[in-house]
């Protein structure tokens, strides 16, 4: 498995400051059958005088650049349509990955022949590229897998972490191009109900938490692309037509009574500062941690509580070392009965 070749896409907009050290990341792997598609989104900085400097040091790399800005789902899906690797992975321009995410990933799929894409858990880099942290990753067993193909739920998994064969994003045509925001869930979500996808809770990657990220812009629009993705996921279970994300928020949100309108903003606010109090504490930022902190409060008591506590249980596993993360035992086929015992 490890002959195998790995098309790495990275996606680019502005990113002069982190590109390098994305593309390091990858270069620097273990495993080194691959090819690097850089694909830059017309930045207006020196985003393309790095790629370009890349691809000429090492032919692996090619570096492209949009006539003009397309957004992140296109620009993956004309770097997918270009790879020529049989496995696909994703890597935001401003993450990074371990030396031995590949190899992890691809003994993972040669162990879990029924699966076709896998991921894994991550940790936090703050605003100066400290390690923080620990990001979980769902499902990690046989039988969370199964979970999600019989019930709709969602997986937890981050572009940066998933590795998939590339059969399957062109059956699935893609990322869609028509969504803002939430467009990896709505895909991965797929993939995981129809084709199967594990992870590993051995941090294999570095997420980097930015305060001016798409998620923070358009955090209204996320919450709604994720409900989306979860009636969509029950619609095909039960046989019927799936939504579009335009025809989901006129039915499921602007047609909604006033009131419950109303609630329904003030949930996924509170969500949405919930977020936020989680950048402040990673980035040691004392006064946006009390400006969301409260404002969270106030808007939903219950959901902050039970969030705090899901923090503290968290803080075991980001001071747990990574030897203790591995997912082994519990991904291998031949092992079931202990797979049985971790779900």
């Amino acid at each position: 498995m490890n002959n195998e070749k790995v098309s790495v896409i990275i996606p680019a907009l502005n990113a002069a400051d982190t590109l390098a050290e994305a593309v390091a990341s990858v270069i620097n792997g273990t495993h080194k059958h691959l090819e690097i598609l850089i694909v830059d989104d017309y930045s207006t900085d020196d985003t393309g005088k790095i790629g370009g400097e890349f691809a000429q040091q090492d032919s692996r790399i090619q570096y492209f650049r949009n006539p003009q800005t397309y957004g992140v789902s296109k620009s993956r899906n004309l770097m997918i349509s270009r790879a020529t690797g049989e496995y696909v992975a994703f890597l935001d321009s401003d993450d990074t990955w371990e030396p031995n995410k590949l190899e992890v990933c691809l003994n993972m799929l040669r162990d879990n022949p029924e699966v076709k894409a896998v991921a894994h858990a991550l940790r936090y880099l703050d605003k100066r590229g400290n390690k923080l942290s620990y990001v979980p990753t769902y499902p990690t067993t046989q039988a969370q897998m199964q979970e999600i193909k019989e019930t709709g739920e969602s997986p937890w998994v981050f572009p940066s972490s998933v590795v998939v064969d590339r059969s399957i994003l062109l059956q699935e045509g893609g990322f869609a191009e028509d969504w803002q925001v939430g467009e990896d869930t709505e895909l991965f979500t797929k993939i995981a109900q129809k084709h199967g996808l594990l992870a590993s809770k051995e941090p294999l990657g570095n997420y980097r938490i930015r305060g001016n990220s798409l998620t923070d812009k358009h955090w209204l629009k996320k919450r709604i692309a994720a409900d989306c993705v979860k009636e969509n996921q029950q619609r095909r279970l039960r046989g019927e037509k799936e939504l579009s994300l335009g025809e989901y928020e006129q039915i499921c949100f602007k047609n909604l009574p006033l009131l419950k309108r109303l609630n329904k903003f003030r949930e996924v606010l509170a969500l949405h500062y919930m977020r936020k109090v989680g950048q402040s504490l990673l980035n040691r930022e004392v006064v946006p941690i009390l400006i969301y902190g409260i404002a969270t409060t106030v808007l939903n008591p219950v959901a902050t509580v039970n969030k705090w506590k899901w923090m503290k249980s968290q803080e075991k596993l980001s001071n747990q070392p990574t030897e203790g993360l591995r997912h082994s035992t519990e991904l291998t086929p031949q092992r079931q009965s202990q797979i049985r015992g971790f779900s």
